[in-house]
């Protein structure tokens, strides 16, 4: 069920038109798949109708374009919702960004109704003008580094906000484990500990991923601490405490060295299927020194973090292009996450692509398209991209 955006909520509906398209939002689309499609198309049809009756209708503007995208006529929608965004509507701006987070970020060659600088825009003016999720995702994403550079202050600055303006579908106790999670982070050591302050108290509170975030800041300073509170976090939410506990148990951290016990944690059922967990337990695979090396089982486990985590990304890139007969699933959307981060400027990006696309590796190899890149990078200066170019003249 579509929520009505409370700004375009003022002005009631008065015609018929109006009435069906607000009944059909509300309505659950029952009967088989061709009954289902004729539902929507009537849902788009009434909605239409209904905007062209009472054009100064925001809300039903906005069910027109969901109507219009559960037909799946996303082009029409996304033209219904950019009209909107040009009005600083806010709700509108961010479902540009959710359709290119959902839908267009899989293959780099395929046509884009959506492209990423405009979804980043999109977000950003969302947020600037006060959307609460908006200004939450966009926190995550500077963090997290997915369609937008990934930017340390910029995370705290609207982690903070997020904070301040907390959305309705999060509870406000996680917007301050995020933000605590920036802050220790950040170099700033005041911020710093403003940060662990934050996780002190919610940890205290009963948050388990607190608890996690909290030991994981002061693992260096205080490894028996921090190990302790991992233990503690297992009863909570095992999958954050999993990966940084079994690392202190290999590393023997705060405690005696348990191998043994890292892996039983990192394969067990608690949280096999936390993205984390899979991509610690994939790096000890390929690394091959506390369990048996296994380049299929462990990319295949990493593939699912770099998702989730710009470093990860990376490794997997490095590792695909240094072993050729390697073959890893959905290689479309690995390709699409380098290449946007290339475009983006991420520390290393470039390289990787570049490097990948000049490997031998069937499912990457681009020849011309490394070529490009490299000569590009080479002439901004990057040495490392000029080297790269002199493969280019060889067969």
């Amino acid at each position: 069920m579509a929520t009505i955006p409370p700004c375009a909520a003022e002005t009631p509906a008065q015609g018929g038109p109006a009435r069906e398209c607000l009944r059909l939002n509300d309505a659950a689309f029952d009967g088989d798949w061709d009954e289902q499609a004729r539902t929507r198309k009537t849902w788009v049809e009434v909605c239409r109708q209904a905007v062209a009756l009472e054009r100064n209708d925001l809300r039903l503007k906005h069910l027109l374009a969901r109507a219009l995208t559960a037909d799946g006529q996303r082009e029409e929608a996304i033209g219904v919702w950019r009209e909107l965004g040009e009005q600083n509507d806010a709700d509108a701006l961010f479902e540009i960004y959710d359709l290119y987070k959902s839908y267009y970020r899989s293959d780099v060659n395929a046509p884009q109704l959506v492209k990423r600088a405009e979804a980043e825009q999109a977000l950003r003016k969302a947020a600037e003008l006060g959307h609460a999720y908006a200004m939450l995702m966009l926190a995550v994403l500077l963090d997290r580094g997915d369609t937008v550079k990934r930017d340390p202050a910029g995370a705290i600055h609207w982690a903070e906000r997020a904070v301040a303006n907390p959305s309705k579908d999060v509870q406000a106790a996680d917007m301050q484990v995020l933000l605590g999670r920036l802050l220790v982070k950040s170099s700033d050591p005041a911020e710093k500990a403003r940060g662990i302050a934050l996780l002190e108290k919610l940890a205290q509170a009963g948050r388990s991923d607190a608890r996690t975030e909290l030991a994981i800041a002061i693992r260096a300073s205080d490894p028996a601490r921090a190990r302790a509170l991992l233990e503690q976090g297992l009863s909570g939410y095992a999958g954050g405490a999993i990966p940084p506990l079994a690392d202190m148990l290999i590393k023997g951290e705060g405690g005696p060295a348990n191998p043994k016990r890292a892996v039983s944690l990192l394969a067990g059922r608690r949280a096999s299927d936390v993205p984390g967990v899979k991509g610690a337990l994939g790096l000890l695979y390929i690394e091959g020194k506390v369990v048996p090396r296994d380049l299929k089982k462990g990319p295949a486990l990493l593939r699912t973090w770099a998702a989730w985590n710009y470093e990860a990304r990376l490794q997997l890139l490095q590792l695909l292009a240094d072993n050729p007969d390697l073959t890893i699933d959905y290689p479309g959307s690995i390709l699409y996450d380098a290449t946007e981060a290339a475009e983006l400027g991420e520390p290393g990006a470039v390289m990787a692509l570049i490097d990948l696309k000049l490997s031998q590796n069937a499912q990457f190899r681009d020849k011309p398209g490394g070529c490009a890149l490299a000569e590009g990078a080479a002439k901004s200066g990057d040495e490392s991209a000029a080297r790269r170019v002199s493969q280019c003249g060889a067969d």
